[in-house]
């Protein structure tokens, strides 16, 4: 007898393989069988899967759940979309392993990146109690999990345990602590380590630490120093840093933005394929949209951060630091030229009374209508926001979208942050959107490339055992989609909406999702390395 046996799909594998019709069935955790399964087969639960895609589950490859999996573990804008496997923390920014100072940092400067415990605040609220990565992963077993769990260590959890928010080089000392944590954390599961040298205080790391952590951690996740005017330099450091500590590289949600870098996708591409060709390990993930997003405070210069959040707010406080950071805030860092771009800025992520009201604008209207500077506005936000609010930016071009999709090196990762109130919609709706608008629509990508870019090779490029493929013996990490009607739904201005037209989703044989509903079980595992 069969668990689950799910009817007349066409299975994708995850491979990159064309498509064949099979029945698939589910015992406990695992794929048990695929193929003609006989009618009188005994089973606890049947599917009819006739005109539909039967593939492995998403493995997002570059998430924020850090948080909202613990305050919210049905993880439903997630598994509602097919993704069934998370893999965090991403961009540096994260939680463990860490000291209890430097978590106090963390939780004030960019626990707004995370939602903190989320919008509903309900009971039992997160408590931040952790230090080891052990810990920390111990808490989603405890309570359990919709989505499986891979763990990246971050940078910047590192940094502020070893030297605060310190802007300056680690010293020897320093960086041993660093690798002392970094270890430990490895041993205790964790798959690499993500970086975020466009942020601070990573953004003070010099080769001889970023080389030493990445080659401790044996593989890194990159949010790179650059994705603009100088994301070639960027690049090109990436790729030293991977050349030199002899590991894998994954370069993080690779756009380009700016006028100057339309339709310059294919140098980019060349750039990483010439270094494929020397041997350095590089892919990178991307979502599908032309909008990027992060926290406010990102926009200040190094030295109005420097020390951390109460630092910043004493300067917001006081009013000579102030107005040097409003007319500093109001120069573009790379041309020292009047920034005339706010309109591209879209508030997201805010709670207070001044501005929750105000999400989905862009930073000029809503100055305007506060009858402020935009800098102005947003001194004031982040001291009412209390560093907690996020904006949208709308910068990069779809054709390079387009062709990074194409690059057989890419692969999708939402880069999803679970924001209260409005978000990026990509939190929502980037697997769907991959499958309605660039494969059914567009045409941009097959549908079993695509469905590969999703599983098998984010399972590879990590290492992920029985994870990724559609097999028998392979944990049933499953989802069943119609390609016919498979769409996103969320939007800039309505970003909170599920997908249409994946009915099933499973992990680890246990339905998440069960005909278009969330069925409210907690199946996830921890994959430890």
């Amino acid at each position: 007898m069969f668990d689950t046996i799910i009817r007349n799909g066409l299975v994708m594998d995850g491979s990159g393989a064309q498509g064949y019709s099979a029945d698939v069935a589910i015992q406990g955790e695992r794929v048990a069988a695929i193929g003609v399964i006989p009618s009188e087969a005994e089973t606890a639960f049947e599917i009819d899967a006739t005109g539909m895609v039967v593939a492995p589950g998403f493995i997002d490859i570059h998430t924020h759940a850090d948080i909202a999996l613990l305050a919210r573990p049905q993880h439903l804008p997630k598994v509602m979309q097919g993704v069934t496997t998370e893999v965090f923390t991403n961009c540096g920014l994260g939680f463990a392993p860490i000291s209890e100072a430097g978590l106090a940092i963390q939780r004030n400067y960019i626990a707004g990146l995370f939602g903190d415990e989320g919008a509903e605040k309900t009971p039992p609220p997160v408590d931040w109690k952790w230090r080891t990565v052990a810990d920390f992963l111990s808490r989603f077993e405890t309570q359990g999990v919709g989505a499986n769990v891979v763990y990246l260590i971050p940078h910047g959890a590192l940094r502020v345990s070893a030297m605060g928010m310190e802007e300056r080089h680690a010293d020897n000392s320093e960086l041993e602590t660093m690798l002392a944590m970094l270890a430990q954390g490895m041993e205790e599961g964790a798959w690499g380590l993500s970086t975020g040298i466009w942020y601070a205080p990573m953004r003070s790391a010099d080769k001889k630490e970023l080389n030493a952590l990445c080659k401790a951690a044996g593989f890194f996740a990159t949010h790179q120093r650059d994705y603009g005017s100088k994301i070639f330099e960027a690049a090109q450091e990436s790729l030293e840093i991977a050349r030199d500590a002899g590991v894998p590289v994954q370069i993080a949600h690779l756009q380009m933005n700016g006028p100057g870098n339309a339709g310059r996708a294919p140098e980019i591409l060349q750039k990483l394929e010439t270094a494929r060709s020397q041997g350095i390990d590089v892919t990178c993930d991307t979502y599908p949209y032309t909008a990027g997003s992060t926290f406010i405070q990102s926009l200040l210069p190094p030295w109005a951060v420097d020390g951390g959040p109460e630092k910043i707010l004493e300067r917001l406080a006081n009013q000579e630091t102030r107005d040097k950071i409003v007319q500093s805030v109001s120069l573009n860092p790379e041309t020292g030229l009047l920034r005339n771009d706010w309109n591209s800025y879209q508030l997201v992520g805010a709670t207070s009374k001044q501005n929750g009201g105000l999400e989905g604008l862009s930073f000029d209207i809503i100055a305007e209508t506060r009858k402020l500077s935009v800098p102005e506005w947003i001194a004031c936000v982040l001291e009412e926001e209390e560093l907690r609010a996020c904006f949208v930016h709308h910068a990069a071009h779809e054709g390079n979208v387009r062709d990074i999709l194409r690059w057989e090196g890419q692969i999708i990762g939402s880069d999803g942050l679970h924001l209260p109130g409005k978000t990026h919609p990509r939190l929502y709706g980037t697997f769907p959107r991959v499958l309605g608008k660039y494969v059914r629509e567009e045409r941009i990508l097959s549908l079993e490339t695509a469905i590969r870019k999703m599983t098998g090779s984010p399972a590879d490029r990590l290492g992920l055992k029985q994870r990724g493929y559609l097999k028998t013996g392979c944990f049933a990490d499953v989802v069943v989609f119609d390609p016919r009607i498979i769409a996103d739904t969320a939007s800039f201005e309505d970003p909170l909406r599920f997908p249409t037209g994946i009915p099933y989703v499973f992990v680890n044989g246990t339905a998440v999702k069960n005909n278009d509903s969330p069925t409210g079980k907690l199946p996830g595992k921890i994959l430890r390395k």
